[in-house]
C-alpha cells in the first residue's frame, strides 16, 4: 500500500506561520518535512496533530515502529478526525509487509479496523474510501478481503469523485493482470480532472512499463505535470527516463540539473536516469556517476 497515494495524506502546518508541511511531502521535500515534524512535536508532545504529523514522518522514512507508536497516541488523543485512523491503517498495512504471517493477520485486522473507523467518521472522503477499497482488493478472505466489494468502493467513487474513483478502477484492473483497461482508465483520469497532477503521472509512468512503451507520450504527460507544479519532484524523475529512453542525454542531464535546483532535498531523478540507461544498456558509465551522485549525498 505503500504508493504515490501515502504522500497526499500529510497534514498542514501547525502554525499559520510556519511552512506547510503537506507541501513539503507531496512535492519530495522529505528532509524539511521532516524537520518541521519533529521540531512541531518538541514544541507541543501532547498535541494530537504534532503527534500525527511525526507518524506520518516515520512512516515515510520506514520506521514502522516508531509510526505505530505515534500513530496509536495521536488516535488515542483524538479519535475524532478520520485523517488519524486512516493513517494509522497505512502504517499496519505497510508494517504487515516486513513481518511473520502470524503477525500479519493481527495487523491486517487492526488495519480493516482503523479504515473502517476513518469511513464511519467521514463516509464520502475519497481517501478514506480508497484505503478501504485497496483493504478489501489486497487482505487475504480471512480477514475480511473481499474484491467484489472492493470493486462496489471503487464504482462508487466514480460518482463522488470521478478522478479518484477511475484511479481505484485502474488499481483494481492492474491487480487482476488487465493491463488492456488501463490505458483507457488512467486516460479518463486525466479527462476528468486535466489538472490533477496525480492523473497526469499515473499515465506517465503507464506509457513506460516494458510492455507498452512509448517514450514520447510519457514525456509529455510528465511536462503537463511539471507545468501545474515545478516544485514538485515526481515530473522530473519521469520527464528524465523518458528523455534517457529517447537517447536524448543532454536534454535529461538538463533535466537533471532543473530537478537538482527546483527540490534540492530529492534527488531521484538521478537512479531514474540510472534505471533507464541500464534498461537498455547503454551509457552505462553515465549511469554509474548518476548512482554514485546519489549514494554519496543522500
Amino acid at each position: 500500500m505503500r504508493t504515490s497515494l501515502l504522500l497526499v495524506f500529510f497534514v498542514m502546518a501547525l502554525s499559520a506561520g510556519e511552512p506547510d508541511a503537506q507541501a513539503l511531502f507531496d512535492n519530495g521535500h522529505y528532509k524539511r518535512a521532516r524537520e518541521l515534524a519533529e521540531a512541531s512535536y518538541r514544541t507541543h508532545p501532547n498535541d494530537a496533530r504534532a503527534t500525527y504529523l511525526l507518524a506520518m514522518v516515520r512512516h515515510v522514512f520506514l520506521k514502522f515502529d516508531d509510526a505505530v507508536k505515534y500513530g496509536e497516541t495521536a488516535v488515542r488523543l483524538d479519535s475524532k478526525p478520520s485523517p488519524y485512523h486512516r493513517e494509522l491503517g497505512e502504517i499496519y498495512a505497510d508494517q504487515a509487509e516486513t513481518v511473520s504471517i502470524f503477525r500479519q493477520l493481527g495487523l491486517a485486522r487492526k488495519c480493516r479496523a482503523e479504515f473502517d473507523a476513518a469511513v464511519a467518521i467521514a463516509p464520502k472522503d475519497p481517501d478514506n474510501l480508497y484505503d478501504q477499497m485497496l483493504y478489501f482488493l489486497q487482505a487475504p478472505g480471512v480477514v475480511g478481503g473481499d474484491k467484489k466489494k472492493a470493486i462496489e468502493i471503487a464504482n462508487e467513487m466514480v460518482k463522488i469523485s470521478p478522478v479518484r474513483g477511475y484511479l481505484a478502477l485502474a488499481h483494481i484492473a492492474k491487480a487482476d493482470k488487465e493491463d488492456g483497461k488501463l490505458e483507457d482508465l488512467y486516460k479518463k483520469v486525466v479527462e476528468s480532472d486535466p489538472k490533477y497532477y496525480e492523473s497526469r503521472i499515473f499515465l506517465a509512468q503507464f506509457y513506460l512499463d516494458p510492455q507498452h512503451t512509448n517514450a514520447t507520450a510519457c514525456e509529455q504527460q510528465s511536462r503537463a505535470a511539471l507545468d501545474l507544479n515545478p516544485d514538485r519532484i515526481d515530473a522530473y524523475r519521469w520527464l528524465t527516463y523518458a528523455l534517457v529512453l529517447q537517447k536524448r542525454f543532454d536534454d535529461a542531464a538538463k533535466m537533471i540539473a532543473r530537478a537538482e535546483t527546483a527540490v534540492p532535498d530529492n534527488l531521484a531523478p538521478y537512479v531514474h536516469a540510472a534505471r533507464a540507461i541500464l534498461r537498455d544498456g547503454v551509457e552505462l558509465p553515465k549511469a554509474e556517476a548518476y548512482l554514485k551522485k546519489y549514494i554519496n549525498e543522500t
